[in-house]
């Protein structure tokens, strides 16, 4: 009975002991906007085993977001990224940058932030396969457009991208959501609308 007893509980530290995807809060200074800006990563449990590079997504948050949402609100990412083998990145696309280089404003240039500054970053000091069919970009609403417009705006570099209640033409947000702060009114600045909509992009 000893031995079952002790058979039974052995099982039970161990599925207590469950090895689970690592969350990690990190900081990446923009040389483009001059600041430090933090971003969630996402690792597998086996991220540390040696001779394993993982593949990565890129998951964007919407309006008024953060850079810690989707962890906070879809703790079950760490079992997608387990299940998956994969790196997550959730980076900071402040509250209403719409991950655009606005050309209004030289304090918001999220798309080379989160396009290029953070990948940098991220294949420099992580262990991911650093080629376009090893990268993904996606997020949700603001995200969304995010995801599809630096897909589409960085094809050479992304390999896929996707959108999640992603508005695809801006104009649809005319005097909402800042995106006028970004790009300007539709009648002085209607080249940006256009522009920066992702029904006019096509794959760089």
């Amino acid at each position: 009975m000893k031995k079952i007893i002790l058979s039974i509980l052995f099982l039970l530290t161990i599925s207590t002991l469950r090895v689970q995807a690592a969350v990690d809060t990190i900081t990446i200074y923009s040389n483009s906007m001059h600041k430090p800006l933090k971003a969630v990563v996402i690792t597998p449990y086996n991220y540390t085993q040696k001779n394993r590079s993982f593949p990565v997504v890129y998951l964007l948050h919407g309006y008024s977001g953060a850079f810690n949402n989707w962890i906070r609100k879809v703790p079950k990412l760490q079992q997608m990224v387990d299940e998956n083998q994969l790196i997550i990145v959730c980076p900071d696309g402040a509250y209403s940058s719409w991950y655009i280089d606005s050309p209004l404003d030289s304090a918001y240039r999220y798309e080379t932030h989160v396009a290029v500054e953070v990948p940098a970053y991220i294949d420099a000091h992580y262990k991911t396969i650093p080629d376009r069919k090893h990268r993904a970009i996606t997020g949700l609403s603001m995200g969304g457009h995010g995801g599809l417009s630096l897909g589409l705006r960085h094809a050479d570099f992304f390999g896929a991208c996707g959108s999640m209640s992603g508005v695809a033409d801006l104009h649809f947000l005319a005097n909402k959501d800042d995106i006028n702060k970004r790009i300007g009114d539709t009648a002085q600045y209607a080249a940006n609308w256009e522009k920066y909509s992702v029904i006019n992009m096509e794959s760089a």
